[in-house]
């Protein structure tokens, strides 16, 4: 095929420019070896980890360390691994493997006949593996060692049923045939002992926390189905079947503290089912019937199989769902032909047709939350249509939080609408007014007795005692921040937020600009937390962040919370632990350094922690360290060949803007930059971007942008600055930071070629770009993704992808208009690409596809037709079904090919590709991607 001709071409060139320095260059052809670290997990005793490092395309390696030796051993195409309690094993799964269903697919071969994958269980003292059969998936139990996993297939393990056994089963299939089911083969197994106990016609299952029980469901159909439960107990090795005639079970699991089997079953087998909810206790088998199918609650509603019932923590309170009674099959007199198919928009919708067709699955299927009183029998619906309701299993729940904005959904053209919040009380459901016209997220402590939130009109954060409902400000005598950078954006202030509540709800914390906040309940005040790690008064300058370690915890305690510490100015970072309660401990360092560190994971039962660490030459490998002072080792090292590639170095750049503002950006270099060879340049932007510094851009394929190292790399020079916006003038406020940083930069480095300069950005960056090309010629390319070409059309659009209207983001949001149409048509013409294409002479790559769900996609349209019209240089990449960034593997690879031939043949003066040359006929669509070269 000349596509494959074309690839191939393509990959003699850029692998033809290894030649140049002792290093190789990053192009393509490197995207499907460079490998990603994953599957992170860490053993409860701290001792174990195990990651995977896989290529963006083949097969990866699953590893497994003692962090206590440094001792490493592998399994190829594992991947999905998790610990058990006690760290002695890991499951996995092993994956047939890249080569072979790449060619059962193109064999064209039933998917139900691929190559499945298997099972398989790492002994951590040995470093053995037992390998199992086909899994389709697998549960490990919280406590203990019981595994159960679910065969692709419903057949015994050969030489499991012993010969007397096989003879009956086989028998009984001659007289009565083989059984029909959707079921699969559950094995449950103890790893350590090997013992094992299998069940066919298993359609679910679910292991029980402390691992003494599971439970499954099998299907056995006749001319009515069989439906059966049964629990086994792993300590007992016996199995309990319950035969009562049920038709069908929903939301099967163990719950609550001591936990309890709850579920939902019903005989009907019509669509409009009822169903009763019923719990039973594993160990003694007793079936204890909760509610029945007649019951009925507040206005018709009936239990809902749509909701998974659970038993707090208290062990008190089932809570399940309820929904509208399912109406009534009826028989359908019309022929499909004869149907009309119509969406009604109507001018009262409090959400528009589309957003209503977006979340009409989640309408379909919505419950309402209610609770059964174990000890009364009492029952109440907590929750209605209107109302929201913030709930969790972990909570005690005697009160829970809601919350309605009902009333101020229709104008969706605000961003920041208001919320009335509601106290519900568990016992009965009534509910009582908290606080109304909040207009940001508020927050009910974990113990239920405060609820925090935020004032618009005073701007300050509140606390008030739910029982009392008296309110206190917290935060009126601190003169700090709390508020967001809207960077130009016309909407209500809005608070960086509530970050989570201390031990017993003692401490509540608060995210400042340049401080994390701790308000103690108790005695009132409120003083900064991280206070301790100041040298001066003048010492502000940081980024603060909390991480809380325990994710099962609703309360951050200082053996379990990281704190990193990230300065604004030389943009180093350091993490700390907190030694001692909240207020009165110390900080103690775990690493400081010029990388950026995320991805903490804390052992359960000792002090090891791993973390990834990153910097732009450095990947995000893992770390590990076991307390503050102790060396930190590396546990991955996942693309040793970087080293043979000429690699991208990064630096700062200060400079202010024509209209006096101070400005940050960032500077990317090939690695060999000669001071005597003159460079192209590409600038990329977004909004701000200098604090990203210790970004890594691994070689891989892009969903819409240039990625700095790559280009680096193949000799390019990328700038990318931050941009400070003016209300009402973004496209004055881009001209003015982007064209003076790259003036800045032309000034800092005289061999870069100023009439081979390049744009790129995506969505609003493509916006950007758009517009700056009618508004200077200095720029000899650029390529706009998704772009927003005019700001009328656009106002007036949807996105497509949430079904809102787009009217909200000019007149408060990211497009800062700050006016409507009709108040400021002149503000839309003076930021719209459209009215200044006849003054382009940038020759404009396009890309917007059909199925964008941010920015319709015939803005990029109106772009392209406008500049053909004009006889404008312009190309238009219209990835069929693809969405604002791309998604399909095929479609990324598609699009750094051709973007860096675009900008290749502008700004290095490579050949020119034969579809920037010629186009591409629809006729020959999918046969001839033309990328090979012209001589």
């Amino acid at each position: 095929m000349k596509a494959a001709v074309g690839f191939s071409v393509l990959a003699s060139v850029f692998l033809g420019l290894h030649a140049f320095g002792q290093k190789k260059i990053l192009g393509p052809e490197v995207y499907d070896s460079w490998n990603r670290v994953g599957d992170v997990q860490l053993s409860q005793d701290g001792k174990f980890s195990v990651y995977s490092v896989k290529p963006y395309r083949g097969d990866g390696f699953l590893y497994l360390v003692n962090l206590e030796t440094g001792k490493k051993d592998s399994v190829a195409r594992g991947y999905e691994p998790k610990f058990d309690e006690n760290g002695s094993f890991v499951v996995f799964k092993i994956h047939p493997g890249f080569d072979t269903l790449r060619k059962v697919e193109l064999a064209k071969v039933n998917k139900e006949k691929w190559p499945k994958d298997s099972l398989a269980i790492w002994f951590t003292a040995d470093a053995s593996v037992r390998k199992y059969g086909q899994v389709k998936e697998f549960k490990l139990a919280e406590k203990g060692d019981a595994l159960g996993f679910l065969a692709p297939k419903n057949e015994w393990p050969k030489g499991y049923l012993s010969k007397s056994e096989a003879k009956k089963e086989a028998k009984h299939e001659k007289k009565k045939g083989k059984i029909k089911t959707d079921g699969k083969l559950l094995t449950l197994i103890d790893p350590v002992s090997k013992e094992k106990k299998c069940f066919k016609n298993v359609t679910q299952f679910e292991m029980s926390k402390d691992g003494k029980y599971a439970v499954f469901i099998q299907q056995e159909k006749f001319k009515k189905d069989s439906v059966r439960l049964g629990i086994y107990d792993f300590t007992k090795k016996e199995v309990w079947n319950d035969h009562k005639r049920v038709n069908e079970y929903a939301g099967i699991n163990f719950s609550g503290k001591d936990p309890m089997l709850l579920g939902m079953a019903t005989i009907d087998t019509a669509s409009d089912k009822r169903w009763s909810l019923f719990m039973i206790h594993p160990e003694t088998k007793v079936f204890r019937p909760l509610i029945d199918t007649s019951a009925e609650f507040v206005n018709e509603e009936v239990l809902s199989s749509n909701f998974k019932p659970y038993l707090n923590n208290n062990d008190t309170d089932v809570f399940f769902g309820v929904a509208d009674r399912p109406e009534k099959p009826f028989k359908d007199t019309l022929l499909e032909t004869e149907k009309s198919k119509v969406d009604i928009w109507h001018w009262k919708d409090k959400r528009l047709q589309p957003q209503q067709l977006v979340e009409l699955k989640r309408d379909q299927t919505r419950t309402n939350l209610a609770v059964y009183h174990l000890n009364s029998g009492e029952m109440a619906v907590l929750g209605n249509d209107s109302l929201h309701l913030h709930s969790s299993e972990r909570h005690a729940q005697q009160v829970m939080l809601a919350s309605c904005d009902e009333l101020y959904r229709y104008e969706t053209w605000n961003t920041m609408n208001p919320t009335n919040y509601y106290l519900v009380r568990v016992s009965d459901g009534k509910i009582s007014t908290l606080r109304e016209k909040v207009y940001t997220r508020g927050y009910l402590s974990p113990g239920g007795k405060q609820f925090v939130f935020w004032n618009h009109l005073t701007k300050q954060y509140y606390l008030m005692d739910t029982d009392s409902q008296v309110e206190e400000c917290i935060t009126c005598g601190w003169k700090g921040n709390f508020f967001e950078d809207k960077n130009g954006m016309i909407e209500e202030d809005e608070p960086r937020g509530i970050i989570g509540w201390g031990p017993d709800d003692s401490n509540l914390f608060v995210q400042a600009e340049k401080d994390i906040l701790s308000y103690e309940t108790a005695s009132k005040r409120l003083h900064s937390l991280t206070d301790p790690l100041r040298i001066s008064d003048q010492d502000t300058n940081y980024q603060y962040t909390l991480f809380n370690l325990n994710s099962d915890s609703l309360r951050f305690y200082p053996e379990n919370t990281i704190l990193t510490r990230f300065n604004k100015t030389s943009k180093m970072m350091e993490v700390y632990r907190i030694k001692g309660p909240f207020g009165n401990g110390s900080f103690e360092l775990i690493s400081g350094s010029g990388h950026e560190y995320f991805n903490f994971v804390k052992a359960k039962k000792a002090e090891r922690i791993i973390f990834n660490r990153s910097s732009n030459s450095d990947f995000p490998d893992l770390f590990a360290t076991t307390q503050p002072g102790a060396e930190i080792s590396r546990i991955s090292f996942a693309n040793p060949q970087q080293c043979q590639y000429n690699w991208s170095t990064v630096e700062l750049i200060k400079w202010n803007s024509y209209s006096g503002i101070p400005l940050e950006g960032l500077i990317y270099k090939p690695e060999n930059f000669d001071a005597n060879q003159e460079y192209p340049l590409l600038v990329y932007y977004y909004e701000m971007y200098s604090d990203e510094i210790h970004n890594h851009y691994a070689p891989k394929p892009t969903a819409s942008i240039i990625y700095p190292t790559e280009y680096a790399s193949a000799g390019y020079v990328v700038f990318i600055p931050n941009i400070r916006y003016t209300a009402g003038h973004p496209a004055n406020s881009a001209y003015d930071c982007i064209l003076s940083g790259t003036d800045a930069v032309l000034k800092k480095y005289s061999n870069i070629d100023p009439k081979r300069m390049g744009l790129q950005g995506q969505s609003w960056g493509g916006y950007q770009t758009a517009q700056l090309i009618t508004m200077t010629d200095r720029f000899a390319a650029a390529m706009a993704g998704a772009p927003v070409g005019n700001m009328f059309s656009a106002y007036g659009g949807i996105r497509w992808g949430s079904g809102y209207s787009r009217q909200f983001q000019y007149e408060h949001s990211q497009s800062r208009i700050g006016k409507t149409i009709w108040d400021s048509p002149e503000l839309y013409v003076e930021n719209s690409p459209i009215f200044g294409l006849p003054k382009v002479k940038t020759p404009l790559l396009i890309m917007h596809n059909d199925e964008d769900g941010a920015v319709p996609w015939y803005q990029g349209i109106e772009l392209y037709t406008g500049l053909r019209r004009l006889q404008k240089p312009v190309w238009l990449l219209n990835y069929n079904g693809d969405d604002h960034n791309l998604m399909k593997p095929a479609n990324r690879m598609d699009l750094s090919i051709r973007m860096r031939q675009f900008f290749d043949y502008y700004l290095l003066n490579k050949p020119e590709p034969l579809w920037l040359k010629e186009g591409i006929p629809a006729i020959q669509k999918g046969k001839n991607y033309k990328y090979e070269l012209t001589e």
